[in-house]
């Protein structure tokens, strides 16, 4: 029952993570016409940045809490901990990745 809870308690803060990125979202303020093009560049680099960051971020966060619940599951069992791992890494990723805003 105690590792249950643990479990559970990981997954919702993992859901806390991902929440606090939208709530960090800044305003957007259109450039001059003239910056346009500068900007528009800019404005791409700096998104194919965040969302790596955000994907490496919600990769290691993921991959933290799948090796908890792994272990979890399959009592300390180093294949269901490193299985949950990969998996909690790779869905960690995906879902990071997607909730960056651009």
């Amino acid at each position: 029952m105690r590792k249950l809870l643990l479990a559970a308690s990981v997954v919702a803060s993992l859901g806390a993570l991902s929440a606090a990125d939208v709530a960090g979202a800044q305003p957007y303020y259109p450039p001059p016409h003239h910056h346009y093009h500068h900007y528009y560049h800019d404005y791409h680099r700096n998104c194919a940045y965040e969302r790596h960051r955000s994907g490496a971020i919600g990769a290691v966060a993921g991959a933290v809490g799948g090796g908890i619940i792994g272990g979890a599951i399959t009592h300390g069992r180093a294949g269901g901990t490193l299985l949950g791992a990969g998996a909690g890494a790779l869905t960690g990723n995906a879902l990071a990745r997607h909730s960056v805003r651009c």
